[in-house]
Order: C-alpha cells, then structure tokens, then sequence
C-alpha cells in the first residue's frame, strides 16, 4: 500500500490520498474531508463512504449546510472519507470481487481496517470508537456484511438499498451469529424498488424489469433484514426508512442527510 498527500483542487476538501488496493489490479481513491478548527477530545466522527465517486460530493455539501446548525439538524462536524477508484467504471466486475461475499470481501475488508482507516488516521484527528460505514447497492450490502464479519470497526452502519439478494441466506446467517452490541443501523430503501415507477411502467421493458425487481425483493428484503437486526440489536438501534418516490438510484442524496445525522451520534 502507497499514500501520498496531494493539495485538493475543491476547497472543501482538506487533502486527497493516493492508496493502492494491495491486490494488483486496482488504485482506490480516498478523498477527505476535515472539519475546520480544533478537533473534539478523542479526535472527530468520522463516516467512510464506499463508491465514493457517486456520492462523496454531495455528502460534503450537504454536511456543510447541516453542520451550520446542529441544533436543528442533529448533525455536527466530522470526517467523511470517499473511497473510489478514478481508474475504473464503478459498476464493473471489481464491485463484485470487492463487495461480495463470493469474490474478495474479506481482503477487502482488511484493506480497509489495515490500510484506509491508518493512513487517515495519519492525517487527521478522527476518533476511532465513532466511525461509520455508507454503502450503496452492492455497497450497502457489503456494509451489513461488515457488520457482521467486523462488527468491532464501525459504531454504525448506513447500508443504503443494499443488494440483499446477492447472498441473502448468508448474510442473515452471518448477522444472527455474530457478536453484535451497540452497534446502530440505518436501512434506506426506495418506493419504487420494487414497484414501478408511472414512466417506467409505461416502457416496452417494462416486464422484464418487474420480474427482475420481483425476483430480488428489495423492499421485503430490507424490511426483513430491519427486523432481524432489531432483535439483534434492539428496536431503538435500528431505523428503517422506505423513502418515498424514490429508486434505486436516486435514493442516494435522499439518503446522504439521515446517514450524516447516524454518524454524528454513533459511538455516543
């Protein structure tokens, strides 16, 4: 693994590091951005967003206008951190090698507590007892599957429409087995998930889309999923939100306000 800090051409954005994946074939990206002034005692909240080229912009912008009244917004300052890589289409086959449990998560997962979370840690105050975890898609299922299989290293998870069905027998086995405690949970999905939207349904596709959607559940499989983790986790620690007239792709910046506002109390 390789880093080096680079003035960021966004003024938003405190540093860029440069990381490569110790796997060969892949340079991932960490974007930073640091909070200014003094950090708390015990270093700030920090919340690390996988696929961070689709959403680490618009979580910057909207973490500046929410932190500017916390009393409102329940969202103070802290540390996002966008992991990304510029190299590579973000929905190509790395995704599923990385993220899934039949590829590489485990790696990746080490990568990921051993390399992203030091070499930030170099660079800024951030408290490690407060850190949460985003995913989006196969993202969001890669964040519940890092509860489960490191559920020491986030306070919190976010998983965001995650992609349950890619091994939904697995992972509720994995959760029910594993040594969960205080850990808080944001599950997002969207209305339109499964169902679809007017427009859409008035396409010629339109069949072959509903039997995809019907096929992975999106909806019943994230609200079964809230349940598991409410008796895993109790109910208090578990917020399950289907946002409404929203899919599976404009969810994200529905979304980007209540993650900001998970992290800003996780490890509380």
């Amino acid at each position: 693994m390789t880093a080096s800090a680079t003035p960021a051409t966004d003024p938003r954005i405190a540093e860029c590091l440069s990381l490569s994946l110790p796997r060969g074939d892949a340079a991932y990206r960490v974007d930073l951005h640091v909070p200014a002034g003094e950090a708390p005692v015990g270093g700030w909240p920090a919340m690390l967003m996988l696929d961070g080229e689709g959403c680490f912009a618009t979580a910057v912008e909207a973490l500046r206008r929410m932190s500017r009244r916390p009393d409102a917004t329940g969202t103070g300052p802290m540390i996002l951190i966008g992991l990304s890589s510029p190299d590579r289409d973000p929905q190509d086959r790395h995704r599923e090698r990385d993220f899934g449990a039949r590829g590489g998560a485990s790696d990746f997962a080490r990568f990921v507590e051993a390399d992203v979370i030091a070499a930030v840690a170099a660079h800024a105050r951030l408290d490690p007892r407060r850190l949460t975890l985003f995913g989006h898609s196969l993202g969001g299922y890669h964040a519940l599957w890092m509860l489960a299989h490191r559920p020491h290293l986030f306070a919190a998870i976010a998983a965001i429409s995650p992609s349950i069905w890619w091994d939904p027998e697995g992972l509720r086995d994995a959760l029910r087995n594993a040594p969960l405690g205080g850990q808080r949970v944001l599950l997002c999905v969207g209305e339109w998930e499964e169902e679809l939207p007017p427009w859409q349904a008035a396409r010629q596709d339109s069949d072959a889309v509903r039997n995809r959607r019907a096929e992975r559940q999106m909806v019943a499989r994230a609200r079964d999923m809230a349940a598991l983790l409410a008796d895993r986790l109790g109910p208090a620690n578990i917020q399950y939100r289907m946002l409404a007239e929203e899919d599976h792709a404009s969810i994200i910046s529905a979304a980007i306000p209540r993650a900001l506002r998970l992290a800003s109390a996780a490890g509380r």
